[in-house]
């Protein structure tokens, strides 16, 4: 079974990575591997609604999208972490 942590903070080692770090440490005593994936300082466009990640399986735009659906493709859950601002998650979570 493999999980992929994803870190929505823009400060990649910061608060939201420990606590991804506390997870994965966890996930890992019972034999789950794990990969903490960043995500909050790196490039995201938006969805336009081409819809070619549905016929190519990737995005036309190349950016952390595709490397995120990559990795995806083979992983049986997710975590996602995020610092919470004007109640809110990271908007590399909820814009992209």
């Amino acid at each position: 079974m493999k999980v992929i942590l994803v870190n929505g903070s823009p400060n990649e080692k910061g608060c939201t990575y420990t606590a991804l770090q506390e997870v994965e440490k966890t996930l890992r005593e019972n034999g789950i591997e794990t990969e903490i994936f960043q995500v909050g300082n790196k490039p995201i466009s938006g969805c336009i609604g081409f819809f070619t990640c549905t016929k190519n399986g990737k995005c036309f735009r190349d950016d952390t999208v595709n490397d995120f659906l990559e990795k995806a493709s083979s992983t049986n859950g997710f975590v996602f972490g995020s610092p919470v601002h004007f109640a809110a998650a990271s908007v590399a979570l909820t814009h992209s």
